[in-house]
């Protein structure tokens, strides 16, 4: 399944058909009679409700800027969408507020965001793997190891651009794994990685030479080695930051794949005619 069918694929899941009615549930409310006649006793949207929709439109178009895929950007517009749907009901009535309120809290327990399902070449890790494969295991490996926790929005959208980047780079000198850092915070402890619910590192992506650290995203900066320096996990950036392509074509040149041995088939000798 190519890229754009998984996504069709991932936008048909009834989370984003859900989101999208709950996301315009007031102004159909508003505008579709007898709804409306019947909630507000009138069948139009007013000029104040004119500008926060303006105004929904423009924050998240800034705010979703660099969000580079499709179902990324409808989910920061549905959150917003619905944030504002809540306001605009408890200026009309706050028993709707309520339950709206009570619409969406379902949605968010029974109708979640899915997660990826799509082919990858990722290892998942843990704590003694993580020492054994990474750490101390064969020198000539270098791995992209992603550090994320499961309840990280960001770390959800991650996992498809990891797993295309871990089929389109991933040799066998050249892997990827992830680590949930939640279960092991030992080890985010020695690289210092906040996992913290407010924490600007998750995820965080680290390159591996010979057990060492060689590039992180985002990188820790400044004098005291404090300041987190923000970074867009796009497929551009990480290939960029981590020059996946030089990498590859290095690790491909100086370990090639050995390619398989065919067996040789000999021809019958012919019968010799006396």
């Amino acid at each position: 399944m190519g890229k754009h069918q998984r996504i069709l694929s991932q936008l048909l899941h009834p989370f984003y058909a859900v989101n999208m009615l709950l996301s315009v549930m007031f102004f159909v409310t508003k505008t579709v009679p007898p709804i409306c006649t019947t909630m507000y006793n009138t069948c139009h949207i007013d000029f104040h409700e004119y500008e926060l929709l303006i105004f929904l439109g423009s924050f998240v178009a800034l705010r979703s800027k660099r969000q580079f895929s499709i179902p990324d950007y409808l989910s920061h517009f549905c959150l917003f969408a619905k944030i504002l749907s809540v306001y605009m009901f408890w200026k009309q009535n706050a028993v709707y507020a309520v339950g709206f309120g009570l619409l969406w809290l379902m949605q968010a327990c029974f109708c979640q965001q899915p997660t990826y399902s799509g082919p990858d070449r990722v290892l998942y890790l843990r704590d003694t793997t993580f020492d054994q494969e990474v750490v101390h295991g064969d020198s000539r490996t270098t791995w992209l190891v992603a550090f994320y926790t499961a309840w990280s929005p960001a770390c959800i959208k991650l996992q498809p651009i990891f797993a295309e980047l871990s089929e389109e780079y991933g040799l066998d000198f050249l892997k990827f794994g992830k680590l949930d850092i939640t279960r092991y915070p030992d080890i985010a402890k020695k690289y210092s990685i906040d996992t913290s619910g407010w924490s600007k590192q998750l995820p965080t992506l680290i390159l591996f030479r010979k057990g060492k650290e060689i590039t992180r995203r985002p990188a820790i900066v400044g004098v005291n080695k404090k300041s987190i320096q923000k970074f867009f996990f796009t497929w551009e950036n990480i290939v960029n930051s981590f020059s996946l392509g030089e990498l590859y074509m290095e690790c491909k040149k100086s370990h090639p794949t050995p390619k398989p041995i065919e067996a040789e088939t000999e021809e019958p000798a012919k019968d010799k005619i006396e």
